[in-house]
């Protein structure tokens, strides 16, 4: 599988910095979903400053979560998130949204 890994900046309540990686996912049937990636301990993780950058995993070396969250609204939220055990780099990220547009 090719991902194309975004990583955002998050800070704790305490002014902490740390970054969350986000990707999405199409299944079969062309339904595109965002995934927050983690990385399990071992791996280790794209540097956020490289970021965003395609990785290449194999299916078998990961696993997607599907939780059903409550937020303070009372309003239900499905959270995908993608565990990674392996990866390899896949190289720079190039952007052609744009390309269509003059």
């Amino acid at each position: 599988m090719n991902l194309a890994i975004f990583a955002k900046r998050r800070q704790t309540k305490d002014g902490k910095t740390f970054f969350t990686y986000l990707s999405t996912l199409t299944n079969r049937s062309g339904e595109t979903i965002t995934v927050q990636v983690k990385f399990r301990e071992g791996c280790g993780q794209p540097k956020p400053e490289t970021c965003p950058r395609c990785i290449t995993v194999d299916k078998k070396a990961a696993n997607l979560s599907v939780r059903e969250v409550l937020d303070d609204n009372g309003v239900t939220h499905i959270r995908n998130v993608l565990w990674v055990a392996a990866w390899n780099d896949g190289g720079a990220y190039v952007d052609h949204s744009l390309d269509d547009y003059d």
